[in-house]
């Protein structure tokens, strides 16, 4: 088959992309899992493609667009132990809780070409969307073994909880304007505001025994919220020639200040992972999101099947931004150590007898964590266009195992072995657009 390159629009950009990590667990100390593009960029592992898929700079010469996205985000965590012999050799690792949780979300985009009625080359968008989710549920069933002569084998005798609730919210104004035909500049501003964030940790008890953390029933609730702040972006487009562009973009750095009922951020010693400590009085801690340094790009194929190919990088700063600011009596700053990450994406939309696109791609992605938590993510979709609705379908799955304490320690044992924790999750996306 002959490929020839007809069109490529290569887009430098610093920032405008979504950070992609895979511990769900550490969604409190940043943002993780976030699919906040639409289906089709979703399909073909579009979360480093920056400005090329951004609908502000796609709406001139189109008409006005309204579309919505319903996602939903499920993992499975399992954790587990290891079996020792009298060896001291690992047999085996011995699974004791799994968990399954589901969340749902839903964003929105409103734009369209405003030089009709502008008299200006301008285009314009307007969305909502979940910028930073931290919704995580576990759950562990607490069982109890009965002596000889008892029949009703290890009954419930109560439950250990985790359950973080409420996300962080986006809404974001996008401009961009053009200057003849190979230049576009754009600038937007997203606004971060808390939506019902809430922290809840502890103990249910039903009979005392020693496999629970406490001897009575223990559940700590803490409420979250921040302060709004907004985040400036720019960007620019530049053809060099017909079918073959460079962009430019940066997105700012910025703080979120969050306000606790007593959440204090610290570390692990066994890990030197994150970790929280709970306190009976109120605490602050601002957690810095650093500025983001990518490169993206876009090519049409010329062969006799339709074919798109996407491809993004970027660089995140995260060694200069591993401090946080804590107002509390027992600790003031933390440091993580974090350390700068790159991410890769790439992806295909194979067009089928001409009607029909296949969508694929892969997401690789660095964690500020370490190299223990890097992943990697396959991406598939597809999508349908009638009159003036579309419908674009996406998936994108991935998983990691890392290395924890246990989240709860009986009171008949110490934790001084490590547990494996296996998390494999998935997003499933419909973006349903019209175009007036």
């Amino acid at each position: 088959m002959l490929f020839r390159l007809k069109q490529i629009i290569l887009f430098i950009s610093f920032l405008g992309i979504n950070v992609v990590l895979g511990q769900e667990y550490f969604s409190t100390f940043f943002p993780v899992n976030n699919f906040s593009m639409n289906a089709r960029s979703m399909a073909m592992g579009g979360v480093y493609s920056g400005p090329v898929q951004d609908p502000v700079f796609s709406a001139f010469g189109n008409p006005f667009y309204v579309s919505f996205d319903v996602s939903r985000r499920s993992y499975t965590e399992k954790r587990s132990f290891p079996v020792i012999d009298m060896f001291e050799d690992v047999v085996t690792n011995n699974v004791y809780v799994l968990n399954r949780p589901a969340f749902t979300n839903i964003s929105w985009t409103l734009g369209g070409d405003f030089e009709k009625y502008l008299r200006l080359p301008v285009s314009i968008s307007l969305s909502g969307s979940s910028f930073w989710d931290m919704r995580y549920k576990y759950s562990e069933e607490i069982r109890a073994s009965l002596g000889p002569g008892v029949y009703n084998r290890d009954p419930v005798v109560g439950y250990h909880l985790v359950n973080i609730d409420g996300m962080i919210q986006s809404l974001r104004l996008s401009i961009a304007t053009k200057f003849g035909n190979r230049v576009k500049l754009g600038m937007s501003f997203e606004s971060l505001y808390d939506d019902a964030l809430s922290y809840e940790y502890g103990v249910n008890v039903i009979d005392k025994d020693d496999a629970l953390a406490s001897d009575s029933t223990k559940i700590l609730n803490h409420s979250l919220s921040i302060n709004n702040v907004v985040r400036p972006s720019f960007g620019a487009v530049i053809e060099l020639k017909k079918n073959m562009s460079i962009g430019l973009s940066l997105k700012s750095f910025v703080d979120v200040e969050f306000q606790t009922g007593g959440l204090v951020p610290g570390i692990n010693e066994r890990t030197q992972l994150p970790g929280l400590s709970f306190s009976d009085s109120l605490s602050k801690y601002t957690i810095p999101l650093p500025q983001e340094l990518g490169l993206s790009m876009s090519a049409q194929l010329d062969n006799p099947i339709k074919t798109i190919v996407t491809g993004g990088f970027t660089y995140l700063n995260w060694e200069d931004h591993d401090a946080q600011i804590v107002d509390h009596s027992s600790v003031d700053t933390v440091d993580y150590t974090y350390q700068s990450v790159f991410g890769v994406s790439f992806g295909v939309e194979h067009w089928i007898l001409n009607k029909t696109p296949f969508r694929f791609g892969f997401v690789y992605s660095e964690s500020p964590l370490g190299s223990e938590f890097e992943i990697t993510k396959v991406s598939i979709g597809s999508g349908w266009v009638y009159d003036n609705i579309s419908i674009d379908v996406a998936a994108i799955f991935g998983s990691i195992e890392y290395m924890y304490t246990d989240l709860f320690v009986p009171l008949s044992q110490e934790s001084s072995v490590l547990e494996r924790v296996n998390e494999s999750n998935a997003v499933l996306k419909a973006t349903i657009k019209y175009s007036f």
